[in-house]
């Protein structure tokens, strides 16, 4: 079985998988004409009611569409039944299957990204100057399921403490006022600003 089958037929079958993947997956990862449509009626469906299509559903909804063709409408039934009737990764293996989604839609992105460089660099791409490459090959690079924002307050609670309780090193002041206000000057290694009005010694104080 190839991945996008794989991934298709996790996504109507494992809607804890479905919830975990869908906002990193794009249309344009899937190549094949008839995954791209059962996708794209897919991520439809789920962002309009919230919840996993039944195969039934999707057969409607792809049926329903009007800029298919009769064949193509016919194809993404008989795929949908034949990825449906073949075996695939069972729950257990969940975390397995999402590390490989991830590899997959870090590969797919990176080789879009490629693509899509090269048809600027070719003059193909009218809408897009040369300087936006870069950023399109970041974005492809940085391509992850890690969706971590911040600090979690209990399961970081270990390293919180150990932050609170960290002894610096650091550089005092001479003015003892600073001092106190930074509990005893400037760890190293950091970065501070010093903010103040025009001509009152930013530059005398950021020397010294």
């Amino acid at each position: 079985m190839r991945m996008e089958q794989l991934i298709l037929k996790n996504l109507i079958e494992n809607e804890d998988y479905l919830r975990k993947v869908l906002p990193f997956l794009k249309k344009d990862y899937f190549s094949d004409k008839t995954e791209s449509i059962i996708y794209q009626e897919l991520e439809a469906y789920t962002n309009k009611y919230n919840a996993a299509p039944s195969v039934a559903a999707l057969a409607i909804g792809i049926k329903e569409k009007r800029n298919l063709t009769s064949e193509e409408v016919e194809r993404s039934e008989d795929y949908l039944q034949e990825i449906l009737t073949t075996n695939g990764r069972s729950v257990a293996d969940q975390q397995w299957l999402i590390d490989k989604t991830e590899v997959f839609c870090q590969e797919k992105a990176v080789y879009g990204a490629v693509l899509k460089s090269i048809s600027i660099l070719d003059g193909k791409d009218k809408n897009q100057e040369k300087g936006a490459i870069p950023k399109i090959l970041s974005d492809a690079l940085a391509v992850s399921f890690d969706n971590s924002v911040g600090h979690d307050y209990l399961e970081n609670s270990d390293a919180r403490y150990e932050f609170y309780h960290k002894i610096e090193e650091r550089i005092p002041f001479d003015l003892d006022f600073f001092n106190k206000i930074t509990k005893g000057g400037l760890p190293n290694k950091t970065l501070n600003i010093a903010l103040a009005g025009t001509g009152v010694g930013k530059s005398l104080f950021m020397c010294h």
